[in-house]
């Protein structure tokens, strides 16, 4: 809230003296410091080339002097009046130096005539509504702060900090903190002898200017403060992605970067993509100038479904999002051409499927059965086709750290079970033995994994659109998954009686397990949501909902079971019935 004030001028014309003066009301200075009080007159006639202003304290009897040439003055005006140049140009204006709380209400007048204020008082006039009313104050007004343009980390913008005063000659000290600087001061006349001193200072915006503060502090030792809170926006670049068109093979990851640059460090943005259960990193490093750059690095794996769809990156911010997007063009796995593949260097071939699909962060099991061996194998391995890089070797130390810990054999055949698959993990995985001290290798023997970043939705027998209360229902949801040591954990929104779960492999390394529940339909008309949640190993889930409408009341449990306990009692009744009569 801003007050203002205005200082009205009146004129007073003295009668038949032939002159006027042009005074305010009333004028209002701080204690200590010094005004000067607007006055200028005219004659109607020639003015007295001898002419002697003078100015008087008003009182009910007598004329004390404020300010006179060749009067004394009244002591506390003493020495503290002078009048500003110049009488000539009809300037009468009364200037006092120190004002006191002695001076405050004192109505003061000038006197603009040749001949002595005698002379007017002899007759019997009154100076009463010819006064200008001196108002001291000894409490400081705030100063006003304001903000010029918006502020921004990094952008340069400009405070200024004004007050008014009376006083040219002993203006008011203005002090700015909160933000590093060197004020510019300056003075502006906004009417008479009514001045506004401004502090203005320009920066360049921090992340850590949080409030200005400017302080007045006037010749007499008064002292206001305002404060205003600087809301510093911290703007941030559009977010940007390294690739505009991704080229992958369908289940092969691959990583995709985007990153935006952004003022703050508060203001570090998070990150989403449109594709679920992908892993991503954040990685946040500082530029310079209160700028800092954060990158989002995904593990993309993408299906043949996915071909052609957008890829959309989104960093969200305190006060916004900026996104950006990619195409994605997915390629489907084809078996690569292997020269030795009908070399009679391997004459035995393993019974392996050249690709599988297989859940990141679960198990897969790759379905592998071996030819007759007239002489027991040695030692089983999984490597490169190269058989350089070790996957799975009966002494752990051969294997690579990434898979140590990670991979057994399956017990009878050649199958090998890997937990915690890796979305970089696709291989080709190559099956190779050791008979003896002696390596052999088979075949068709490696196979390729194809990830799956999200498990497929649960499939679930129908039910009825419509039931009544109270009616017993039988539903099951089904799963397929790769991953027989670790099955898929079911979860159902609805009480059930009964639940069943079991397991069966459809394929070589492909199980279904299937959740089976009876409930009872509860509640009133409306509709009802029945949901099952299959959560995998290492816990990605995923949940199919059927609705379906239940009509009527609920009471049927509640007659079904009074009506059982009536039976009950009637057959306890004649069983007494019959005691009775044998014993009789």
């Amino acid at each position: 809230m801003q007050e203002k004030s205005i200082t009205l001028r009146v004129k007073r014309n003295m009668l038949s003296l032939g002159w006027s003066f042009t005074t305010p009301n009333s004028i209002t200075g701080m204690k200590g410091s010094c005004i000067v009080i607007p006055c200028t007159f005219t004659y109607s006639i020639s003015q007295p080339a001898d002419l002697k202003v003078a100015w008087y304290l008003y009182q009910s009897n007598g004329y004390p002097s404020v300010y006179e040439e060749r009067r004394n003055v009244i002591s506390k005006y003493q020495g503290i009046t002078s009048l500003m140049p110049s009488v000539r140009e009809g300037n009468c204006s009364l200037k006092i130096e120190r004002l006191d709380m002695s001076h405050n209400q004192d109505r003061l007048y000038p006197w603009v005539d040749k001949n002595p204020i005698t002379s007017y008082h002899s007759l019997g006039h009154s100076f009463n509504d010819k006064t200008c009313q001196l108002i001291v104050s000894d409490q400081a007004q705030e100063p006003q702060l304001s903000i010029i343009g918006i502020l921004r980390v990094g952008e340069e913008s400009t405070i200024t900090c004004s007050v008014r005063h009376t006083c040219a000659s002993a203006p008011p000290k203005l002090i700015l903190n909160g933000i590093p600087a060197t004020n510019v001061i300056g003075d502006t006349l906004v009417s008479d002898w009514i001045w506004e001193r401004t502090a203005e200072h320009t920066w360049a915006v921090k992340e850590e200017d949080q409030s200005v503060r400017c302080t007045v502090r006037y010749r007499g030792g008064q002292e206001a403060t305002s404060e205003l809170k600087l809301n510093v926006e911290c703007p941030y670049d559009q977010i940007t992605m390294t690739e505009r068109l991704i080229e992958v093979t369908e289940g092969v990851a691959k990583s995709v970067v985007c990153s935006v640059s952004y003022k703050c460090r508060k203001n570090k943005p998070s990150f989403g993509w449109n594709f679920e259960d992908l892993q991503s990193y954040l990685k946040t490093k500082f530029i310079s100038n209160n700028t800092y750059e954060t990158l989002s690095n995904l593990t993309f794996i993408g299906s043949l479904g996915d071909n052609g769809k957008p890829l959309n990156g989104t960093a969200t911010f305190l006060t916004g999002e900026t996104s950006d997007s990619a195409i994605l063009h997915i390629k489907k796995y084809e078996r690569p051409i292997d020269p030795h593949e009908n070399d009679t260097l391997y004459v035995q071939a393993v019974k392996v499927p050249f690709r599988f699909n297989a859940l990141t962060r679960s198990c897969v099991v790759i379905p592998c059965s071996l030819p007759y061996q007239e002489v027991p194998i040695t030692c089983d391995i999984w490597s490169k086709k190269t058989g350089d890089t070790i996957f799975y070797h009966n002494a752990q130390s051969k294997v690579i750290d990434h898979f140590k810990g990670h991979k057994k054999m399956s017990h009878g055949d050649c199958s090998l079970e890997i937990d915690d698959i890796r979305p970089f993990d696709n291989g080709p995985f190559c099956f190779h033995a050791e008979i003896g001290h002696e390596r052999h290798k088979y075949n068709n023997s490696c196979v390729f994994i194809v990830m799956k970043a999200s498990p497929e939705k649960p499939v679930m027998t129908p039910v009825p659109a419509e039931v009544d209360a109270g009616l017993t229902i039988n539903v099951s949801c089904s799963v397929a998954h790769t991953c027989a040591s670790h099955p898929p954990v079911f979860s159902w929104n609805v009480p059930n009686i009964t639940s069943k779960v079991q397991s069966t492999m459809t394929t070589p390394g492909v199980w279904e397990t299937t959740s089976t529940i009876t409930f009872i339909a509860a509640g009133g008309d409306g509709v009802m949501s029945l949901t099952c949640t299959a959560v995998y190993w290492l816990d990605k889930q995923r949940a199919s909902t059927v609705q379906l409408t239940v009509k009527g009341s609920s009471s049927w449990p509640l007659i079904a079971a009074v009506s059982a306990i009536s039976l009950i009692v009637i057959i306890i009744a004649a069983g007494i019935g019959v005691v009775f009569y044998r014993r009789r």
